[in-house]
């Protein structure tokens, strides 16, 4: 069990390290969608999308790893004055009973979705934009499979410090 949760924490980490890149890759696009529109006079519709595609996965895929550092929110206050063993079984619980459902929501409930807009290779409505909706759609089943991951990840390691 353990092996597992070392490899889903280490696809989590690289994962992370691909979004830092996109982000700067995301910045430059924007700044050269600013010079080219204000300054050229040029807009390009599919050059927007992409911007919002990065930003779409950078979110969505970063969701994981917010779980991972645990960056997300919670009530400190009140789990900060309990003892380490109570803080691993609150941990737990909640990862069981909030966020493993919503996981497996998001996933099922993005699938037929994403089945249609394959189906359809659905594209953007805008003219001159990025024929790859059906691909950006795929990214939501997929945020909610590393979510139910990191969720196993993150109860195996409370159970692991909860017996210690």
């Amino acid at each position: 069990m353990k092996q597992f949760q070392i490899l889903i924490d280490k696809v989590i980490d690289n994962i992370a390290k691909i979004l830092t890149y996109l982000l700067v890759s995301m910045i430059i696009l924007v700044f050269i969608t600013v010079i080219i529109r204000y300054m050229l006079n040029i807009s390009y519709v599919a050059l927007q999308e992409l911007v919002m595609y990065f930003h779409a996965l950078i979110f969505m895929f970063g969701v994981s790893y917010a779980l991972k550092e645990k960056s997300h929110v919670k009530i400190d206050i009140i789990y900060n004055s309990l003892s380490k063993k109570n803080q691993y079984f609150i941990s737990m619980l909640g990862t069981i009973i909030f966020i493993i459902p919503t996981s497996l929501f998001i996933t099922y409930s993005s699938i037929d979705m994403v089945t249609q807009s394959w189906s359809l290779l659905e594209g953007s409505s805008e003219a001159g934009g990025l024929d790859l909706v059906f691909i950006l759609k795929s990214v939501i089943p997929i945020t909610g499979v590393l979510i139910f991951l990191q969720a196993l990840s993150d109860i195996i390691k409370y159970v692991d410090r909860y017996k210690t």
